[in-house]
């Protein structure tokens, strides 16, 4: 059978997934990675007030357009419980995706917002030194006086000002990823706001596989059904279809998934599945709905308040970074097409984790055809 991927979609790395007569392109994890994503379709944005930045301990606020790249529009603390990108090291990635060997200060984008007292807190080692051994932190907290070989711990304390002063202050470009002892064997979680670092802003890690994050991801082939036939936007809700008969829904709270059938009367185009068990099976006559028909209710917590609560119906395929959703279908083709959603997610010190809806999308994701298989992942079973 042919898979035809749309030339926008070519840059997604597939493999051939098979399963007795029928076969599907499946993504290949081992070569996608946040760059290799196709870009945002549709723009956005986020503003959260003063005061609930200062309960976060950061500012997740930011806006997109449509055509940007996932890498720039992702920050780590929205999807670090999914892939864990927290406690990777620049040299822990630097073994997997090569990391370019002049890299400076300025390259790594959480440096702007440490200070020489988060630096430290980081990195304890550091205060053990003299401010001659860490040339960024003299301007910052020499005051113009001789630096002599005062340990840069009494300096902190002497010159609480200069201990409390961004980095970003300074011309970052001048000072190497070196002249910091242990940065480079250092956690990103253990920097100062580690969490609104945008993906794109830690060198190297838009280019690691999704197979190779500390935590990997779900490859999504626990459960695969089969693609019997798509209908479009003349179909209507039935009310004598209920939410089990649904594959696709809601995510709420803890990221539990919930089946979400589409409301009687309204616009419901769907992929309808069989099952290689045939009419015993449970994902037999199983309906994923077109998210384009159907918004649900989405997002827990503070966050779940934007975009009105709601982001289109879809399924946890491969965890909980991304919804896949089905964007819409074409009955003359025999063709799904779907896209991923993204969400901004927040952990606030001694607080629950509260996340948006997955409303950041579409990514332009791998179509199914009629007659093909199509990968639903753990959450549906």
């Amino acid at each position: 059978m042919f898979i035809n991927i749309p030339p926008a979609l070519a840059q997604i790395p597939t493999i051939t997934y098979t399963q007795g007569k029928y076969e599907t392109q499946a993504p290949d994890w081992s070569k996608i990675t946040w760059n290799t994503l196709p870009p945002v379709q549709q723009p956005g944005y986020l503003k959260i007030p003063q005061k609930y930045i200062s309960i976060f301990g950061y500012d997740p606020s930011r806006q997109w357009s449509a055509g940007q790249k996932v890498d720039s529009v992702v920050m780590l603390g929205d999807a670090d419980d999914a892939f864990k990108m927290s406690n990777f090291t620049l040299k822990s990635i630097d073994k997997i995706a090569s990391l370019p060997k002049n890299l400076t200060l300025k390259d790594i984008g959480l440096m702007q917002w440490q200070t020489p007292a988060s630096l430290v807190k980081a990195i304890p080692s550091l205060g053990n030194l003299s401010v001659t051994k860490v040339p960024v932190l003299a301007p910052l907290l020499s005051r113009g006086s001789s630096l002599s070989d005062g340990k840069i711990s009494q300096l902190l304390r002497s010159n609480p000002q200069g201990a409390n002063t961004p980095l970003g202050k300074l011309d970052l470009s001048k000072y190497s990823i070196n002249s910091v002892p242990g940065l480079d064997s250092t956690r990103l979680g253990k920097f100062k706001s580690w969490q609104q670092s945008y993906v794109n802003q830690v060198p190297g890690l838009n280019q690691v596989p999704f197979d190779k994050m500390p935590q990997p991801i779900n490859s999504g082939l626990g459960v695969v059904g089969i693609a019997s036939v798509v209908l479009g936007t003349s179909e209507r809700g039935d009310p004598n279809v209920g939410n089990n008969y649904f594959v696709s829904g809601s995510v709420v709270r803890g990221d539990r998934f919930v089946p979400v059938a589409c409301p009687a009367g309204k616009e419901c185009s769907y992929l309808e599945m069989g099952d290689f068990a045939g009419s015993q099976g449970a994902l037999y006559g199983k309906r994923w709905a077109s998210g384009s028909s159907q918004q649900v209710k989405g997002g827990y917590g503070f966050l779940a308040a934007v975009n009105n609560g709601k982001e289109p119906t879809g399924l946890l395929v491969y965890g909980n970074a991304f919804k896949v959703i089905l964007t819409g279908v074409d009955e003359s083709k025999g063709t799904a097409d779907f896209g991923l959603n993204f969400r901004i997610c927040v952990r606030p010190p001694f607080m629950p984790k509260t996340c948006t809806p997955y409303f950041i999308g579409p990514v332009p994701w791998i179509p199914v055809n009629e007659n093909g298989l199509v990968i639903v992942g753990v959450a549906a079973k």
